[in-house]
């Protein structure tokens, strides 16, 4: 398996944790606004506010992070962080390949 391979896989993979990472947070967040909606008392059997409104109650506490929304969002750091690494890397290799492949191109003139 070559360098290079192994960098793209590296760049998928934190991709996908990106992903899930802003669908737990995604989750986490309406999670948290559904029971604030419900412990207010407005919502309706359909998931709407009884006034069609889908804000909570005036005076309601804030809806804040929940420990897998903030865990979530760590996550989503650290794939953001080996992402950008592994860009490095696949850069530095493509680097590395133009200029061998450079070196072999001047020699084979000569």
């Amino acid at each position: 398996m070559s360098a290079l391979s192994i960098s793209l896989s590296g760049l998928q993979a934190a991709g996908q944790r990106f992903e899930a990472s802003a669908r737990r947070i995604v989750a986490a967040g309406a999670e948290a606004g559904n029971a604030l909606l419900a412990a207010s008392g407005r919502e309706t059997t359909d998931g709407q506010s009884a006034d069609g409104d889908q804000s909570p109650a005036t005076g309601a506490p804030a809806i804040g992070f929940s420990p897998d929304m903030a865990g979530a969002i760590v996550d989503m750091m650290q794939a953001e962080n080996a992402f950008k690494a592994n860009a490095r890397v696949a850069g530095r290799i493509s680097d590395m390949q133009k200029a061998y492949l450079d070196m072999l191109g001047n020699r084979s003139t000569r």
